[in-house]
């Protein structure tokens, strides 16, 4: 592994519930990292006054009537029951669309058509470009523009800029990304990010947050309005029917809007989609099954894009879907915080570990990753480069539980299931993923280091491998993996890149091959965190920080993790099973952090393969 070095005997660990929000800055640089404390909607509005008050009798049509009709700052009630949902739910800007819990209010979808079934916002920026002129460097809150007429206060940008070959590409291991920038034809303006407009002066105009980093490759920015802000939708479930729906839940140039307190029970598409969103929030949910599980048009995620930026992921359990969380087509600035995945699979390759979260197409950038209990994090080669990815404090489990049925709804069973033991690979970073930074992380478990191939040949373990060496299949579990173009590569297909780690910031890991914790130079003060500010009010009675090389006594390897909350909730509150048998569950958010969890300790780990 580059960059990292161990044998150091004494560990010395100091970290705080109470940090600034740059709390990084001594690990960091301060061109691979941004200020993530402010991701999110910064404090979802209580809305206790119901304009409406819906039961199980009305229909879509009189949802959207109430919706449409209900005073800012209040709420449409659903009470509990099941309600046919034959088109879509709008909810629009600044109203909260609430139940009375996910396992009492269920909105069966029986519509279709490509549409959500609850949607939040419509469409995304018509491309109509300005040059950016000045004040396109690392940081700015003030760019000039050759033209701002019609640009006003708490309207939006996209910031874009023609594709830098230092370390952005549309081009990948299946060709070229036409679409990844949402309007071009050769995906030419992959890396962006989206800003709020704060004042205008002539042809200067301020903007929050200030740009990721520096827009060198002739920056344009691009005018819009959203179309809704603060709208919500809380404490209900979608129960999917195979209808045609693109996702249970859609966001689409939303501003400060949320999902809080759902369910996706089975998705026909995606479990959530967020497309042109800016600081919008995902928060207490789970997202449970799919009817398909394989690529294509869906992964049956929860999936940024577009340049969705400064966006909360935060404290969800998804399982049993194809990929858990994706980020793709310029997502930014975007914190993936202590969520818990699990169970994830391909229909078409039931031994390949897929799953957790995903980079997959260009060119995603400056998204943190911290505190996720998951499957495998894989920033893949298929569609273009990522860079500038943070993973703080995660627990990469490594292999996934894969179970009956691989399709359609029906009770889910793994007797005789297997563990992924195809491309296992912890931490895979392509060729084209560069700029990273891993700290504090743990990678491994028990049931990758136990996997054996083929019911007969116990799997060899590698701590680390980087191309130009040689890489196995199926013989060999991988903690990490760099260099290499998609999954199948062995190093041997061309298309891969020497060195890339070396790009890299890696350090304070603690591996499960080998059971090391590695440092790049020397020990580290590692913050609780990279954008919370204090322990959550929702993190119940588990340590906190729960995952690190600081953290003893944990379930987990080497004792150095508790898992989540999520984690936490799905194995104690939830008896939820490694792999989902007998799920979807019982979901209820105030139930699993109404008032905290205990410790406890995973279930089924011992990794098995029925022979193929």
């Amino acid at each position: 592994m580059k960059r990292s070095a161990a044998g150091i005997s004494v560990l010395l660990f100091v970290f705080s519930l109470s940090s600034h929000a740059q709390s990084w800055s001594s690990i960091l640089s301060a061109t691979q990292a941004i200020n993530w404390s402010n991701s999110g909607v910064g404090g979802i509005p209580a809305r206790t006054t119901n304009c409406a008050s819906l039961t199980s009798s009305a229909t879509v049509s009189q949802i959207n009537s109430a919706l449409a009709s209900c005073p800012s700052g209040q709420t449409v009630a659903l009470a509990a029951g099941t309600y046919s949902i034959s088109g879509t739910i709008q909810v629009p800007s600044n109203v909260t669309l609430r139940g009375a819990g996910a396992n009492q209010t269920i909105l069966s979808a029986t519509g279709g058509g490509g549409g959500y079934v609850v949607a939040l916002g419509s469409g995304g920026p018509s491309y109509n470009p300005v040059n950016i002129t000045g004040g396109a460097s690392n940081g700015s809150t003030s760019i000039t523009l050759s033209n701002a007429s019609g640009i006003t206060t708490n309207s939006y940008l996209v910031i874009a800029e023609t594709n830098n070959p230092a370390f952005v590409s549309s081009d990948g291991s299946e060709g070229q990304c036409t679409w990844c920038d949402g309007w071009t034809s050769s995906g030419s303006l992959a890396r962006g990010q989206i800003v709020q407009v704060t004042a205008v002066s002539g042809s200067t105009v301020t903007i929050s947050p200030g740009l990721y980093g520096a827009y060198t490759q002739s920056p344009i920015a691009v005018p819009f309005n959203m179309s809704a802000s603060y709208a919500g939708v809380e404490n209900l479930q979608v129960y999917a029917n195979n209808k045609g729906y693109a996702a249970d839940f859609g966001l689409s140039s939303c501003a400060y809007c949320w999902v809080k307190g759902v369910e996706g029970n089975y998705t026909d598409g995606d479990q959530l989609e967020d497309y042109w969103g800016y600081r919008d929030e995902i928060r207490d949910s789970y997202f449970s099954n799919a009817y398909l599980h394989e690529p294509g048009t869906y992964d049956s995620d929860v999936d940024l894009a577009y340049k969705t930026s400064a966006t909360l992921v935060e404290n969800n359990i998804v399982e049993r879907t194809h990929v858990a969380i994706m980020m793709e087509w310029g997502a930014a600035g975007n914190v993936i915080g202590y969520n818990y995945t699990e169970g994830e699979f391909d229909a078409g390759a039931p031994s390949f570990l897929i799953g957790g979260i995903s980079f997959h197409g260009a060119s995603p950038q400056y998204n943190l990753l911290e505190g996720n209990a998951l499957t495998q994090i894989y920033a893949d080669s298929v569609w273009g480069t990522s860079s500038q990815t943070t993973a703080y404090r995660n627990w990469v489990i490594g292999t996934n539980h894969i179970c009956a049925p691989a399709s359609g709804r029906g009770t889910v069973s793994c007797s005789g299931a297997i563990y992924g033991f195809q491309a296992v690979r912890a931490m895979q970073w392509s060729y084209l993923a560069t700029l990273n930074n891993f700290v504090g992380n743990v990678v491994g478990s028990s049931q990758m280091q136990s996997l054996v191939a083929y019911g007969t040949s116990t799997m060899g373990q590698v701590a680390s491998v980087e191309y130009p060496a040689n890489r196995s299949y199926d013989a060999d579990a991988y903690g990490w993996s760099f260099g290499y173009g998609e999954s199948a590569d062995d190093g041997s297909g061309g298309g891969d890149k020497a060195g890339t780690s070396a790009t890299d910031l890696i350090t304070g890991n603690f591996n499960n091959i080998g059971g090391t914790i590695a440092w790049a130079a020397s020990t580290l003060t590692l913050p609780a965190s990279f954008y919370q500010t204090s322990k959550p009010s929702w993190w119940g009675s588990i340590p906190y920080p729960a995952t690190g090389p600081d953290v003893t006594g944990g379930s987990g390897p080497g004792g150095h993790t508790y898992g989540n909350p999520a984690y936490q909730c799905f194995v104690n509150v939830m008896h939820g099973t490694d792999g989902g048998a007998g799920g979807p569950y019982n979901f209820n958010a105030n139930t699993c952090y109404g008032n905290g969890v205990t410790p406890g300790s995973p279930t089924n780990l011992t990794g098995t393969v029925v022979p193929q």
